[in-house]
């Protein structure tokens, strides 16, 4: 039985530290929020954005449950240019199992770029392009090597691979 992603293990080995500011773009229920807002510590924040209400209201639910007073909610369509939050402002971006899901990956990773400071890293976390018993249909994900040409036909550069799961690959890009 192959082990499950520990949210907190990945983010582990990004360097995030204290003080810093992370967005998680597509955050879901707020898997790597919890883990980031937990590294950033109470002089830094995340910057928790999703389209969908209930994602955010769970993020909300399991954040204040922590006690984390650092996690800002911001509701955004990341196909579409994200301006509410502020160009290089950002430390680090959390992209974790989104990218199948966005329809606009070229403005999906303007997004990105437009938020990060420079230097500044992305970590990228999605579903192995191989059968597993879930997770979205194959055709659907994004090939390891197409999604590191696009990020850097974008501009930013292979730092590492992160250590992930028998199901998804990390990696850590910089600005």
């Amino acid at each position: 039985m192959t082990k499950f992603i520990n949210p907190a293990a990945v983010v582990a080995q990004t360097g995030l530290m204290q003080g810093q500011v992370v967005a998680d773009l597509g955050c879901g229920n707020g898997f790597y929020v919890l883990p980031a807002a937990q590294m950033v510590g109470p002089t830094g924040s995340v910057i928790a954005v999703d389209v969908m209400e209930q994602k955010l209201a769970a993020t909300v639910s399991i954040t204040s449950q922590f006690g984390y007073k650092n996690v800002r909610i911001l509701r955004a369509d990341l196909s579409k240019p994200l301006l509410d939050i502020e160009a290089n402002s950002c430390d680090m971006v959390i992209v974790g199992n989104i990218l199948h899901e966005i329809s606009q990956t070229e403005q999906f990773i303007k997004n990105i770029y437009r938020v990060l400071k420079s230097p500044g890293r992305v970590m990228v976390v999605e579903w192995k392009k191989t059968a597993t018993p879930f997770g979205p249909p194959l055709n659907k994900r994004i090939d390891q090597e197409k999604l590191e040409v696009l990020l850097m036909q974008a501009g930013f550069r292979k730092e590492k691979e992160l250590q992930a799961d028998g199901y998804h690959y990390a990696m850590l890009f910089e600005k």
